[in-house]
């Protein structure tokens, strides 16, 4: 049963029968059960030769299949070698940050407060050396004296020997090529923590995905096809995400988030580092679909928000936007594999609603700007990372492979894009046609 333009076919059960009664013969319901059998064999082979197609094309995120019995033993396996490690290492305090930007920096200082030692790697040595003797990084969070516990070095081995955790705090787009070059130097079977919001955009893969294709060196250049590849233990993945700003974590101000890692027990293990009993507070989730998602593709409708704020709407508009973008990021992340739970949560709607409605977003920021008659080049040549940018085209592709009309994400990509003005992406969204505000499932 194709769902009407969908690209993706789905397959629809009927609804069972009442019992059978005794005037039902054998031979109709061997029929019936037979019928059922070959439609779910014939789902099962659609959807995976289907995601093989997506998948090598990088058209669409990878999406988990269940676990098998021997992915279960290996769960337990895993979790089993984890619990020595954690017992074997319990003096280890240590806590790495790759990255002395400021989200790196407030994720440093939580850490340290709780009674870490935090080593945190950056590349500009006079930045190190200001962390080292005066406890401030005078590159960002500059009014914030940091605990004695953080020191800082341009050594990478050094940065991460001996860590109990390693927080990924470099932006999304130099991530890839920075842990290819550098993963003979990372220990294996150390938690990373990732903190980027976005997705890959040379293959427009989830940052997952292409993390695990760095660290295990796919597409690796310049060593050839016939190069040995030296076996490395692999490192559990954790996603950070939630309405937060660097700014107000280290004003010590109340902060939730979440973090989320296929094995449960890996987010528990950062939840337990960063999380405090003041004002500092992690939630788990082992959805790592929506939280990723949720982080990336808030980006665009951002700058949606950025938009109306600079043409001068007032709440009501922005408060509609919000609420609808919010269907939008839901149905869009469920179709490439999320859970919608997951959406109406910290990753989802809480960073949307922080950038969405706070002139510290960069991509609500680029919006006001573009509505006040900026070009996108003139805005990204000051050096400001906007993701939301980038993702809004990746954002409508996926919409578009999944057969999803996203109004809202393509009139801001049109917007972006230079294809619309602000005034024309509006007149559209309202000339379309009148109908329900939630669609029956």
């Amino acid at each position: 049963n194709l769902g009407g333009n969908s690209a993706l076919p789905h397959f629809t059960a009927r609804k069972m029968a009442p019992s059978p009664s005794s005037s039902t013969s054998l031979p109709s319901l061997l029929f019936t059960a037979a019928g059922v059998i070959t439609g779910a064999a014939l789902a099962s082979i659609y959807y995976k030769t289907k995601a093989k197609t997506q998948q090598e094309n990088n058209i669409l995120p990878t999406r988990e299949e269940p676990p098998t019995n021997k992915d279960r033993s290996q769960i337990i396996q895993n979790i089993g070698e984890y619990l020595c490690n954690t017992t074997n290492s319990a003096n280890n305090n240590k806590v790495c940050v790759l990255g002395g930007g400021a989200f790196g920096t407030s994720l440093a200082y939580a850490a340290a407060r709780n009674g870490y030692t935090v080593s945190i790697y950056c590349r500009d040595e006079a930045q190190a050396a200001s962390i080292n003797s005066s406890h401030i990084n005078p590159r960002y969070l500059s009014d914030t004296i940091l605990p004695s516990s953080i020191t800082a070095t341009t050594e990478l081995k050094g940065a991460v020997l001996g860590c109990m955790l390693i927080i990924l705090a470099l932006p999304c787009q130099k991530t890839p090529d920075f842990l290819r070059e550098n993963r003979s130097i990372l220990p294996g079977g150390v938690v990373m923590c990732v903190t980027a919001k976005g997705l890959y955009l040379p293959t427009r893969q989830l940052i997952s995905d292409a993390i695990e294709d760095a660290l295990n060196n796919t597409n690796h250049d310049g060593g050839g096809e016939g190069q040995q590849q030296q076996k490395r233990k692999p490192n559990p993945l954790a996603f950070f995400s939630g309405p937060t700003f660097a700014s107000e974590i280290v004003k010590d101000n109340p902060t939730v988030a979440v973090v989320a890692s296929q094995t449960l027990y890996h987010a528990v293990h950062v939840q337990k580092i960063l999380s405090n009993e003041t004002n500092f507070r992690l939630y788990v989730s082992q959805d790592i679909v929506s939280v990723q998602l949720g982080g990336a593709l808030k980006n665009p409708l951002a700058v949606g928000a950025g938009l109306l704020t600079g043409c001068g709407y007032g709440i009501n508009t922005l408060s509609a936007y919000v609420t609808r973008a919010t269907g939008e990021l839901r149905q869009l992340c469920v179709a490439l594999g999320g859970e919608a739970d997951t959406i109406n949560g910290l990753s989802g709607v809480g960073d949307l609603m922080l950038t969405c409605f706070s002139t510290q977003s960069r991509n609500q920021r680029c919006g006001v700007r573009l509505a006040h008659g900026e070009s996108i080049e003139d805005i990204l040549k000051d050096g400001m990372t906007v993701e939301g940018v980038a993702t809004a085209t990746v954002a409508v592709l996926y919409a578009d492979a999944c057969g999803l009309d996203m109004p809202l994400f393509r009139a801001v990509a049109g917007v972006i894009e230079g294809k619309l003005n602000c005034e024309e992406a509006l007149k559209r969204l309202f000339e379309r046609p009148l109908g329900l505000e939630m669609k029956k499932k």
